[in-house]
């Protein structure tokens, strides 16, 4: 039977643990690989000729791999039978080498990726998620990225209120106070925009603010939409849910989605080509709901926790197992994150997960909320 395989390089990665734990449970074995490199796997082999076209084999073995889940695969860096100053070289090498393989992963037989690397690599950007968020007809706020000072305050003018995000949440450490500090989204404040010298030197994200009541975290799962309804006891976790998650502020229950707002959603992941995404959502005081963005390789887990009702555990797993995107929830054992934490294996994995993240700051250990 065929297996899944999980991609991911993070060794705490507790989705990927809760999932393989889930699977196992089921009775399949799941293999769980930094990349598609990792020696656990069978070696790779790329075939072309002008008679058969291309041919793949290996670590993708159709009749061995059912479903990959690439979730944060990271390409080889050391080489310890190598010599070091051969390390470039080959780090090189098997980047080209991977990226080939990715760009081809359809070649590589029937099977479902979660997602395919292309289309990650490719929703990945903002402007991209905008794009097809409007060919779809998602309602969005007004976007403006840029560094060009007289822009960005053209846009704070014409809006008024506006909401600052970074590309990517960065986490950083510092050296004398030990504090730690992270870029997340803001309410553009008039002192931010008085250097020039400060705006040119970083790009940044600017979007009309929503006055909204709540968030709606939409997790598509393959066919199926679970929405959670998001709300911060705090005032600054109002503008980014993510800023208190963390210290249990954040306030969870069951959300709904609109039939026509559902419609919308499903056009945008076939448009981005994603088999599964967490879609972020801003429901005005009118039940209006606006398309902030959506995390192709987004964190699940802990809107299950704080919404036990929202099988999301089960349904990855089963998705993974079946190796489709309108998978059965019923053929998969009625396990749940709840379930998976009680586990010894939960408790395995937090001995050496923890050991593991001391001295580290969460950027370097890959610990972000998304």
């Amino acid at each position: 039977m065929p297996r899944p395989l999980i991609l991911s390089w993070l060794q705490h990665d507790i989705h990927a643990a809760a999932v393989r734990w889930s699977l196992r449970a089921d009775g399949i074995d799941a293999l769980w690989c930094g990349s598609l490199a990792d020696p656990a796997l069978a070696p790779m082999s790329l075939h072309c000729d002008s008679d058969g076209g291309l041919r793949m084999g290996g670590a993708l073995d159709a009749a061995g791999i059912g479903a990959v889940w690439y979730r944060r695969p990271r390409d080889p860096e050391e080489f310890p039978r190598a010599h070091p100053g051969d390390a470039p070289f080959l780090r090189g090498e098997w980047g080209r080498f991977l990226r080939n393989v990715h760009a081809l992963a359809d070649e590589g037989g029937a099977r479902l990726w979660v997602n395919r690397p292309a289309a990650a690599t490719i929703a990945e950007n903002k402007l991209v998620q905008l794009r097809a968020a409007h060919r779809c007809g998602l309602r969005f706020p007004p976007t403006l990225v840029s560094h060009d000072p007289a822009e960005i305050r053209a846009f704070v003018r014409r809006h008024g209120r506006v909401v600052y995000k970074p590309f990517l949440t960065h986490t950083w450490q510092d050296a004398e106070s030990g504090r730690m500090f992270s870029t997340y989204a803001r309410i553009v404040e008039a002192q931010m925009l008085e250097d020039d010298a400060s705006l040119l030197q970083c790009p940044g994200i600017y979007q009309a603010y929503v006055d909204k009541r709540c968030d709606l975290r939409v997790t598509v799962v393959g066919e199926r939409f679970f929405p959670a309804r998001l709300r911060s006891q705090h005032s600054d976790g109002f503008v980014d849910w993510r800023v208190r998650q963390a210290v249990q502020g954040l306030q969870a229950e069951p959300g709904e989605l609109s039939a026509g707002d559902a419609d919308k959603l499903r056009a945008l992941m076939r448009e981005l080509g994603l088999a599964f995404g967490c879609i972020d959502l801003a429901v005005d005081g009118d039940g209006q709901a606006h398309f902030l963005e959506v995390n192709q390789a987004g964190q699940f887990l802990f809107v299950e926790h704080l919404v036990p009702q929202l099988p999301l555990l089960r349904a990855m797993s089963a998705m993974l197992a079946q190796g489709r995107a309108d998978y059965s929830l019923d053929a998969a054992a009625p396990l749940s994150y709840a379930d998976y934490l009680a586990s010894e294996e939960h408790a395995q994995w937090w001995a050496q997960a923890s050991e593991g993240l001391k001295d580290r700051s969460p950027a370097a250990a890959g610990i972000t909320l998304e």
